[in-house]
């Protein structure tokens, strides 16, 4: 690409910012445009924004059309030259004599126009005005139409700070709920490995009152480790609440180690059965959100079966981008009308006792961190068939 070609990037770039191609009629303008036709007693002015293939008219005074092909437009010469160009009589002048607008209506002999520069220095556009008989601007006039170009580029750049400042206060409002939502998300996540230390803490307590040296050893290595690992989650959610996904630290993550770490603290339903798919793949990626959302499904499906002796499954099919991963049970099942609402957050599902009815907060997580990648989830289930989820998560 040459400089050109890339300076050209640049100044559409500029343009495109402003928001202001194929936009209504506006005062603001409009007044500017009158302006400057009064100024510099010409029949015919306008505002014109230079595209890549044409020059569209933003306001305009005395011309009944609202684009040209930039390729005949006069104001495309001033890409090339100074920041104002000021034409004579055209029929003197060889860049101007043929042009359609010349030899045809309306019969333009005489031009003067000023470059709209971006704060950023890029031509996005002309303050011209025309008229039907040669004449030559004072310099007072001259300097009035560089006044009203400043001022139209002042009027976008407004706009331009007002639409960025909108953007932050909605991006602002949606990081509080996102904050809002992590301490759900926390009281949900770290209650269930809270609950595995305060058990290991029992048993602890058993080993000392039996003088179990051997057992309160591995015990103690045990509440370490789960420690350690709720240490590590309460860094990633934060992480995750506070930040984006793209910012996170990725790693190599073994999934089929991360499913079963998972599942070995599920030991207080010894009669469930677990089966993992031998395809479950080593790849890079954000570790602790991807074990955030097995975690979630695993969960579920552990704490919803209505007998505590059946099956869950974890298996894995690979595309050319993406994995999509699924947990199935042989639980309850949930009737299809809730399919959709399972996500949403704090909405419950009665699944036979009021103690299995959780926070709602679970699926949403889940969600919220697989939508953020870029993937997306959802459940197949019928009554009595069990529930099968399945989520997508990039490579």
């Amino acid at each position: 690409m040459s400089p050109d070609d890339t300076k050209e990037k640049e100044r559409l770039r500029a343009l495109e910012a402003y928001e202001i191609l194929d936009t209504p009629a506006e005062k603001d303008f409009d007044d500017l445009t009158a302006l400057a036709s009064h100024i510099c007693n010409t029949p015919i002015s306008f505002i014109s924004l230079l595209a890549s293939d044409r020059q569209w008219l933003k306001s305009k005074v005395g011309l009944d059309i609202n684009e040209t092909p930039r390729s005949i437009s006069f104001c495309q010469h001033l890409l090339l030259q100074e920041d104002t160009l000021e034409v004579k009589d055209t029929l003197e002048d060889e860049r101007f004599r043929n042009s359609v607008f010349v030899t045809g209506g309306p019969h333009i002999r005489f031009y003067a126009g000023t470059s709209l520069v971006s704060s950023d220095g890029h031509k996005v556009g002309t303050l011209c005005v025309m008229d039907v008989v040669p004449k030559q601007l004072t310099e007072e006039q001259k300097g009035a139409l560089l006044v009203l170009a400043r001022q139209i580029i002042t009027n976008l750049e407004l706009r331009l700070k007002q639409r960025q400042l909108e953007k932050e206060k909605k991006q602002l409002r949606a990081t509080n709920e996102k904050l809002d939502e992590f301490v759900h998300m926390v009281s949900h996540d770290l209650k269930e490995p809270i609950m595995n230390i305060s058990s290991v803490a029992e048993w602890l307590q058993e080993d000392i009152a039996a003088k179990d040296y051997a057992g309160l050893s591995e015990n103690l290595a045990l509440i370490q480790e789960r420690a350690a690992a709720m240490y590590e989650l309460v860094q990633g959610l934060l992480q995750f609440a506070v930040g984006q996904v793209k910012d996170m630290p990725k790693e190599k993550v073994n999934v089929r180690a991360l499913v079963q770490g998972l599942l070995d603290e599920h030991s207080a339903f010894p009669e469930m059965t677990t089966h993992l798919s031998p395809d479950l793949p080593i790849f890079t990626t954000e570790k602790v959100l991807l074990q955030q959302v097995f975690a979630n499904l695993i969960s579920n499906a552990f704490k919803y079966h209505h007998t505590g002796q059946g099956h869950i499954w974890v298996d894995v099919e690979e595309a050319a981008k993406y994995y999509t991963f699924c947990v199935k049970d042989d639980g309850p099942g949930i009737p299809p009308q809730y399919h959709g609402r399972i996500f949403d957050l704090f909405e419950r599902l009665l699944h036979g006792s009021e103690k299995a009815q959780g926070s709602g907060i679970g699926l949403a997580t889940a969600k919220k961190i697989v939508e953020d990648k870029g993937g997306r989830i959802w459940i197949k289930s019928e009554p009595g068939e069990g529930a099968t989820f399945f989520f997508t998560w990039p490579k």
